[in-house]
């Protein structure tokens, strides 16, 4: 078996604000292959970006605790000096952040923004950078590159901000793209358009791809494998279209029950998941999503509140429901709603 090239032990983050502390990610653990593709979903506010920050070491020192392992490469990335850190950013990883309106500075130009990373990083002269970044903006599909790298990011329209962050993103070739919500205010078509692009790019450099989203349509056919998140934990993962087709957790079972089909009665209201995420200023002792789940009664006393489920390892899922009960509950009520 390959080492993988990202492997997460263990993290936990924590941040300190005036209500308390937030536990926004609680013992995460994951592993990522070269040349492969994970998908991570959840509502807003399980810990998905809290995440994908980490990874970089982007979070504010001050205010952030962080505990476990995060190697990349066989680098420690939580112990690494800021030194190290800004070397292994754009070399070895990149982010496309959610919003890219306000990644993007208002002040540069489009090409400034992508040029600079890669004469911070190589070395290159003023020149060879623009021609660079003129390069990246043709091969993410901007049109007129050499004239539109001199546009300022209002100039710009959502879905050409999406792919000029994705060419700033990829400018110095990292091994390992995390892709936060790249796809998040686009229409349809234009998000069509970002996942064909992160795909082709992948199959030419051989890079890992981390796809943060809330979407579970976005990662269908995006994605190799899949990690769901819910208040700062992973509730289920596995092979993405095994957990599409055969889902676990009864979380899992929500957010694709809530999810439009065609097939569907156009007038027939969507089915929500009732109530909220618990706060996580005091985290549940138990089972984070046991206030919102229909099936604790299968479980039987108060094991779901009082009892924290494992986290899987592989496939698998952190619930206290039996292999048989999830098959029951799954084929008798979930299946038929899924069609």
């Amino acid at each position: 078996m390959t080492t993988p090239f990202l492997s997460v032990r263990s993290l936990r983050v924590r941040f300190a604000t005036e209500d308390g502390t937030v536990h926004a990610v609680d013992d995460l653990s994951l592993d990522l292959h070269r040349g492969r593709t994970l998908g991570v979903v959840g509502e807003s506010g399980s810990g998905k970006s809290v995440t994908g920050l980490a990874v970089l070491g982007l979070h504010d020192p001050r205010n952030t605790a962080i505990e476990g392992e995060i190697l990349l490469d066989g680098q420690e990335m939580t112990t690494a000096p800021e030194p190290v850190l800004e070397k292994l950013r754009g070399d070895k990883v990149a982010m496309i952040f959610q919003d890219s309106l306000t990644a993007l500075s208002p002040y540069y130009t489009v090409g400034r923004q992508i040029a600079e990373p890669f004469r911070k990083h190589t070395g290159a002269s003023r020149r060879d950078a623009r021609l660079r970044a003129v390069e990246m903006l043709e091969k993410v599909g901007i049109p007129n590159a050499a004239l539109r790298v001199d546009d300022y990011p209002h100039q710009f329209s959502g879905g050409m901000r999406q792919r000029a962050m994705i060419a700033m993103s990829l400018v110095c070739d990292p091994e390992l793209l995390i892709a936060d919500e790249p796809t998040t205010a686009l229409d349809v078509t234009v998000q069509a358009q970002i996942l064909d692009l992160l795909g082709d790019l992948q199959r030419q450099s051989g890079s890992s791809i981390v796809l943060i989203t809330h979407d579970l349509g976005v990662v269908a056919n995006a994605v190799d494998d899949l990690l769901v998140m819910y208040a700062g934990r992973v509730v289920e993962r596995g092979p993405v279209r095994e957990v599409l087709r055969e889902p676990y957790h009864p979380y899992t079972w929500g957010l694709l029950g809530s999810m439009p089909r065609l097939t569907s009665d156009v007038e027939a209201p969507l089915t929500p998941i009732p109530g909220t995420p618990p706060s996580l200023l005091a985290p549940p002792p138990g089972c984070p999503f046991q206030p919102r789940c229909a099936y604790t009664s299968l479980v039987g006393g108060d094991r779901c509140e009082a009892e924290r489920p494992e986290a899987p390892a592989g496939r698998g899922a952190a619930c206290h429901l039996t292999a048989e009960q999830r098959r029951t509950v799954f084929t008798e009520q979930i299946r038929p709603l899924l069609g």
